[in-house]
């Protein structure tokens, strides 16, 4: 298994864009519920480029509940202190997740993307935009 080499970030640090300065914000779902606290954000190593949102759902008192992260394409900054995502409670909730979040390999990764039907990033072909003779 290859680590993908991304950063856990449990805080809204300078490094971070501001529009991804959102560690202590709610995600809203689809139905306007809210769901769960973003807890932290999964950035690349040395460009800080936000990846995922790293959300808790489930636990009571002492009991942890599932952490699950989320990719950042999913996602948009309503307000401030809010998150929304046109993902219902109940899928979020049966993402795959991976075993350690401060190792998260390649191949969860591309689990957790192919279940909310995204592209690896990493495979992402640039946007021809055409030339630009203007």
């Amino acid at each position: 298994m290859t680590s993908s080499g991304l950063k856990y970030i449990d805080e809204n640090i300078a490094e971070l864009q501001k529009k991804d300065q959102v560690v202590g914000y709610y995600l809203y779902g689809a139905d306007g519920e809210a769901i769960a606290r973003v807890e932290a954000v999964l950035v690349e190593s040395g460009t800080y480029l936000c990846r995922y949102i790293v959300i808790r759902m489930g636990g009571f008192l002492k009991i942890e509940g599932k952490k699950i992260i989320l990719p950042i394409e999913t996602c948009e900054v309503a307000d401030l202190g809010k998150v929304k995502t046109e993902w219902r409670k109940e899928s979020i909730m049966d993402a795959p997740n991976p075993v350690d979040l401060l190792n998260v390999t390649m191949e969860e990764e591309e689990l957790i993307l192919g279940y909310f039907d995204l592209e690896p990033y990493w495979a992402a072909k640039p946007a021809s935009g055409g030339s630009s003779d203007a």
